[in-house]
């Protein structure tokens, strides 16, 4: 016979949840019921604490069932139902990883993409330490904001004011910034 222990918060909250804060045997839901957890195998019959041996059941339902099972067919069929939602949702989670990868590598493509036309305007090498610098201003301004910011930090700086590459590149963020709040890059000096 297994002992029973409290379970914890997360593991309750995870269970309603999942069942929708909805009472599994008669279809209640909170708030006009109060919600408690029970065990499909009774822990009185070796049933254990695993998400898949839990249920959400109001308590009317819950103290009025004691020991008893539900029947077989419904404790596989819910398992099986269980079964299914868990794999649904690991799979949503690799989806969602493998989605924030593609944009990590997008943000990356972006800011070679960007560095490369740089480096062919201003006939210079700047080296990929560059990129960590590019990536943050796309990331914050957008690619086209940053190409336009370019065309600007080009002109304005390197060709007019003789800057170095790096460091006229190194000017993009100021000029996103105007950009972006309807300003000339020269406006504050006019």
């Amino acid at each position: 016979m297994s002992i029973r222990k409290p379970l914890s918060k997360r593991t309750r909250f995870e269970v309603f949840k999942r069942d929708r804060f909805t009472c599994q045997y008669c279809g209640k839901m909170a708030p006009d019921v109060i919600l408690e957890v029970d065990h499909i195998v009774p822990v009185a019959e070796g049933g254990g604490d695993e998400i898949t041996n839990l249920i959400t059941s109001c308590m009317d339902c819950n103290r009025g069932k004691g020991k008893r099972k539900l029947s077989d067919d419904a404790v596989i069929k819910k398992q099986q139902a269980q079964l299914v939602e868990l794999a649904e949702k690991r799979e949503q989670y690799e989806m969602i990883a493998l989605w924030k990868q593609e944009l990590l590598d997008m943000e990356k493509n972006a800011a070679e993409s960007a560095l490369m036309y740089w480096n062919r305007m201003t006939y210079s090498d700047l080296p990929d330490s560059k990129l960590p610098f590019i990536e943050k201003i796309i990331r914050e301004f957008g690619i086209r904001l940053v190409y336009d910011a370019m065309d600007i930090a080009y002109r304005d700086y390197y060709m007019r004011k003789r800057e170095s590459s790096s460091g006229s590149l190194s000017r993009l963020g100021g000029i996103c910034y105007n950009l972006k709040n309807g300003r000339n890059a020269w406006d504050k000096k006019g």
